[in-house]
């Protein structure tokens, strides 16, 4: 027995190293096994081998038995490292199917591959001839397992099919065993905007490798921090990802660290066995501009779509239908039909902005009405058609001998609806006329430059940052509030809230407790509208330390998300003058500065008014005199910051309705009018 042992500890063991040696000849294993990988036959070879072991040890001393353990563990820890090896591995270099075991015909796949991309990235050829190349590369030049399969950027207009092409063809190679998964991971890198997203990003990217997923797709980098925009940039040269200190897994996630003496520890991220897309609409030149030459030349591909012809779109407007006909008869129980006037007008939606988008979201506006109808009406089965009524897609069915139109729901009603109701409100405003016409006019230059998007031109983004300046009282919180969801109405913000601020919200009480505070105001506002109030307060000099760090993280933050964040400050006008001397990037951020005036003794008279009236009171008529002469003489004698705005006003409304109580409190039942205010109650 013993020798037997040594023997077979010999054959395993030479040199100090493990060592496995099939014990099947050359020719039976042709004849017994499908071809494996060279690491798949390892594997199985070191199963074999610790299985010997194992049956062998029942019978050994615990001396022997000890060793054999000792050796056993080694043997497993090769094999751990060789399935590891195997898990990592993005593609399969033996070409051979994991489903059935049956070697695939690589340039049959490939070819089933473009086929089903074709079919469904419409004119686009020379696109996908190219993106095929790209997946195909490391089949003929070869790749090593610490590096991608290949590194590509992939660009062209919106809605021209790129992402569509990227999932399709992995999913196709995939399902036929020619890529390790069919999955892809999508990577939105606009995430990653604000300061100190690095450890989100890495741990997103974790996430990415771990989830199996053959292809990692990258898009909006335009809109990342620098410092992730610098860790995509080395991803793409060097095929990995330095991190900013140790990292180690642990439980299925990566946790930093540090220091620590951790067995496993790394200090990158390797995409090695992974294609590696890059999307994008910008031109190669802006990608030099942003990443460097160096990013250019490691890259093994570059695929570009180009514009949609006449006749693609067309035959995407017709595919659209076909599916919309299909959806409503399986679905819905509609039977339609349509004729070639239905695919030109739809194809008529096409835009520049939106891309072939445009097409696929107005057939689902009209699915979405006919639902509601079959809803609403409880439809039995019914036959109708696709029409074109004023440029516009409808359609209609018959029942009951009753024809029925249906269009498709278009958002802009509501929208419109929405932006009438902001501007009434601003109407009902008393006096600021220059403010209210500055406030509309941005609607204007909105609708132009989205325009100019929809027709391929180039867009201007105008900086909407503001300032309002004027006295306390003169409506500049109020007219704030409307700003934010007026601009939500007509689509320049997403979320439209305002979130109203003063220095007390920005400004910490210790070292490294400012930014933090500041930067949880702005992550609160994106979407919609930050709103300081006295900004001037923030500024006390320079050697207002924690001040200064406010406006500066302000500033920044401004600039990490111009497309998402409105910034309104509100001050004195003199002390807004001196605080925009604060930061040398304050006065350029802020070019459009609004003087709130002070109310005239009439407009105080209308807002007097005004507020009787959503208190649910009524003002008489003989008060009208006393109150005008009294705004007259407040703003001739006394301080234009108190006496010249609304919250006189409203003090005086409020000090003649506690006088009203009190009156009818002490008077007869019949002589009570509790509605009704008299110059009395207002002091006169």
């Amino acid at each position: 027995m013993k020798n037997d042992i040594d023997s077979l500890l010999d054959s395993m063991f030479r040199g100090g190293r493990l060592h496995f040696k099939s014990s099947v000849p050359p020719d039976e294993k042709a004849e017994q096994a499908p071809v494996l990988s060279q690491a798949e036959v390892h594997t199985q070879d070191a199963q074999k081998a610790l299985d010997a072991v194992e049956n062998a040890g029942d019978s050994l001393s615990a001396s022997l038995r000890e060793s054999i353990d000792r050796l056993t563990q080694e043997a497993r820890a090769d094999m751990a490292d060789l399935e590891r090896h195997l898990r990592q591995d993005g593609i399969d270099t033996t070409a051979r199917s994991h489903n059935a075991g049956a070697p695939v015909d690589l340039e049959m796949a490939f070819q089933v591959a473009r086929q089903e991309a074709g079919a469904l990235v419409l004119g686009q050829e020379e696109f996908l001839d190219s993106l095929l190349i790209a997946f195909k590369r490391p089949f003929v030049a070869g790749s090593k397992d610490d590096t991608p399969l290949c590194k590509a950027v992939v660009s062209g207009p919106r809605g021209t099919g790129r992402h569509s092409a990227l999932r399709c063809v992995t999913a196709s190679l995939g399902r036929q065993g020619i890529l390790k998964s069919p999955k892809t991971a999508l990577l939105d890198l606009s995430r990653y905007g604000a300061a100190g997203s690095e450890k989100l990003f890495i741990q997103d990217f974790y996430a990415a490798l771990k989830s199996g997923a053959a292809a990692l797709v990258l898009e909006n980098w335009e809109k990342c921090h620098t410092a992730v925009l610098s860790m995509v940039a080395a991803l793409f040269r060097e095929g990995a990802i330095p991190l900013p200190s140790r990292y180690a897994e642990q439980k299925g996630m990566l946790v930093e660290i540090g220091t620590a003496l951790v067995p496993g520890a790394v200090s990158s991220l390797s995409a090695g066995g992974k294609y590696l897309f890059l999307v994008t609409d910008r031109p190669a030149s802006k990608l030099v501009d942003t990443f460097g030459a160096p990013f250019l030349a490691a890259l093994d591909d570059q695929c570009q779509t180009k514009p949609f012809t006449r006749q693609a779109l067309e035959e995407i407007a017709r595919r659209e239908l076909e599916d919309l006909v299909e959806r409503c008869g399986k679905q819905l129980q509609i039977t339609l039909a349509f004729e070639e006037e239905a695919v030109r007008a739809l194809a008529d939606s096409f835009t520049l902005e939106q891309g072939a988008y445009a097409l696929k979201s107005g057939v689902d506006r009209l699915y979405r009405a006919l639902s509601e109808e079959k809803l609403q009406k409880s439809l039995a089965p019914v036959e109708g058609k696709l029409f074109v009524e004023q440029g516009a897609l409808r359609a209609e069915y018959t029942q009951a001998g009753i024809t029925v139109k249906v269009g498709e729901k278009d958002p802009s009603s509501a929208r419109e609806a929405a932006v009438a109701a902001v501007k009434e409100e601003l109407a009902q405003i008393v006096g600021l006329q220059p403010v209210k016409d500055y406030i509309l006019s941005l609607e204007d230059n909105f609708k132009i430059q989205q325009l100019r998007r929809e027709r391929g031109l180039k867009a201007d983004s105008p900086s909407m940052h503001m300032i309002f300046t004027g006295n306390p009282g003169t409506g500049k919180t109020t007219v704030a509030r409307i700003v934010s969801r007026y601009l939500k109405a007509i689509g320049v913000l997403a979320g439209g809230q305002l979130v109203e601020v003063t220095r007390g919200d920005l400004v910490g009480q210790y070292v490294g407790h400012t930014a933090p505070l500041t930067q949880k105001a702005i992550q609160s506002a994106l979407g919609g509208v930050l709103f300081i109030d006295e900004a001037y307060s923030l500024y006390r000099g320079k050697d207002d330390s924690f001040g200064l760090e406010a406006i500066d993280t302000l500033v920044k933050g401004m600039e990490d998300h111009r497309n998402d964040l409105i910034v309104i400050l509100a001050g004195y006008s003199r002390e807004m003058e001196e605080f925009l001397t604060a930061n040398s990037g304050l006065r350029s951020r802020f070019p459009n500065i609004i003087e709130f005036p002070d109310y005239t003794a009439q407009e105080l008279l209308a807002i007097t008014q005004n507020i009787v009236h959503s208190k649910g009171y009524r003002m008489d008529a003989a008060c009208e005199a006393p109150l005008l002469s009294y705004y007259e003489q407040q703003q001739a004698a006394g301080d234009p910051r108190t006496n010249g705005n609304g919250r006189m006003a409203r003090n005086k409304v409020e000090e003649a309705v506690i006088a009203c109580s009190r009156r009818n409190v002490r008077a007869p039942e019949e002589q009570r009018d509790l509605e009704l205010l008299l110059p009395s109650d207002f002091g006169f």
